[in-house]
């Protein structure tokens, strides 16, 4: 059935919008200097200019760039530098990075001596999806005994409540936290076609069970960061805080699996939590998504995990509102709603004029609450090729489908 109303109108103007802001705002950046040619790998820190800063190996970072350059290839734009890409990444986590038995360490030096071992289930869960990207751009099998260790490893230690590889979340006996299962439902729904499916699926649900059976089980929209097993309140900073990033961002990937996993009221859950969410983090005086709340006014007190980085509440973030407008353009175009559209609009301008750098390319990394830059570096402290383009690349192929009905592109390109 195609598709009718405001969006529909709109989107071709809007997907040649964002898809340029992907190509040539954003990833012209990392192409150009990511590759590290004297130690492999990426090099991922980098000042405003686009002056490296650092050669450290984040496996987080190196694992998402592996993702993001292969799912380019694969759907955006056939340029073989992007494969090219894609293998850098890829041969340095195969030959540096994993420790065996379906784990990955955290953090090489340059020279690739490990720094810090396998202490975060999240490093695993994002080399699954990047060999599993890889995979697909590459059509090449190589990797597929070690995405199904990873897999197997990873579905282990998920559902191990006792598991104390959680950095950079303490780990902490009888609590469960928001981001170990949205990050993995979606790193396993990236590695499906690799994977038993109905192992796959059945880990999915898992996920979305704990996140809205645990975490948000009530009817008031809220995800909580962290909560007992039993869905009880754990009272601290930690225990009231309301991540609307991780929020936006686990909200999109339960819209995109729950109904093909079986779980379809979880789709409307997820629709009427990111509208609260929207409502809640929306800084209605100086326009962007507040980086972080509380369920009980204490917003200030937060502390943020990376002292170094020290961001405060208030502040705005580079990943926070890259998930918010995949969020809501997801919204929008799932239900229709206009007030959704103009909000990604609203938002996706605001980001331009704020965020962007118009004279050295890519989003500064942090923003003081009224808009101005505080943190312009490029890459570094977990920012890299990863949370920008993949909303952008998501919301492209959003308004690809409406752009494509009306016969206004090749579905190819």
């Amino acid at each position: 059935m195609q598709k009718t109303g405001v969006l529909a109108e709109e989107a071709t103007v809007w997907y040649e919008i964002v898809r340029n802001c992907l190509l040539n705002d954003i990833l012209s950046f990392w192409k150009e200097r990511t590759a590290d040619l004297e130690h492999g790998g990426y090099i991922t820190s980098f000042d405003r200019e686009g002056n490296c800063t650092g050669k450290e190996k984040n496996i987080w970072l190196q694992a998402r760039q592996v993702w993001m350059f292969a799912t380019i290839y694969s759907n955006v734009d056939k340029d073989p530098a992007w494969l090219n890409l894609a293998k850098t990444g890829r041969d340095y986590l195969i030959s540096h990075a994993y420790a065996g038995n379906g784990r990955w360490y955290y953090l090489l030096d340059e020279n690739g001596n490990v720094q810090q071992g396998v202490i975060s289930l999240f490093t695993d869960m994002f080399v699954l999806m990047a060999l599993s990207a890889y995979a697909a751009a590459s059509e090449s099998m190589e990797d597929e005994n070690v995405i199904r260790e990873t897999f197997d490893r990873l579905d282990q230690n998920i559902r191990n409540e006792d598991c104390r590889e959680t950095f950079p979340q303490e780990y902490k006996a009888g609590a469960v936290s928001h981001g170990r299962y949205m990050i993995c439902l979606n790193s396993v729904a990236c590695a499906w076609g690799y994977l038993d499916g109905d192992k796959a699926d059945e880990l999915i649900r898992f996920c979305m069970d704990r996140i809205f059976g645990v975490l948000g089980h009530g009817d008031d929209g809220i995800i909580h960061e962290t909560r007992t097993l039993q869905g009880g309140y754990i009272d601290s900073e930690e225990g009231h805080r309301i991540n609307p990033g991780h929020i936006f961002e686990s909200m999109w990937f339960v819209l995109e699996q729950a109904e093909r996993v079986g779980r379809p009221e979880y789709a409307e859950r997820a629709l009427h939590t990111i509208s609260v969410t929207y409502q809640r983090s929306h800084d209605e005086k100086f326009g962007g998504i507040l980086h972080m709340l509380s369920d009980n006014g204490t917003d200030e007190q937060y502390k943020d995990w990376n002292a170094a980085r020290h961001l405060k509440w208030d502040e705005k973030v580079w990943w926070t509102q890259a998930e918010a407008l995949c969020a809501l353009l997801t919204s929008a175009d799932r239900t229709g709603d206009s007030a959704a559209w103009e909000e990604f609009k609203t938002l996706f301008l605001w980001c331009r004029e704020h965020f962007f750098d118009p004279d050295y390319g890519e989003w500064y990394a942090v923003l003081n609450r009224d808009g101005s830059p505080r943190m312009k570096l490029k890459g570094g402290i977990q920012k890299a090729a990863f949370h920008i383009p993949r909303a952008l690349y998501q919301c492209s192929c959003i308004l690809k489908k409406y752009v494509v009905e009306t016969g206004d592109c090749d579905a190819q390109t």
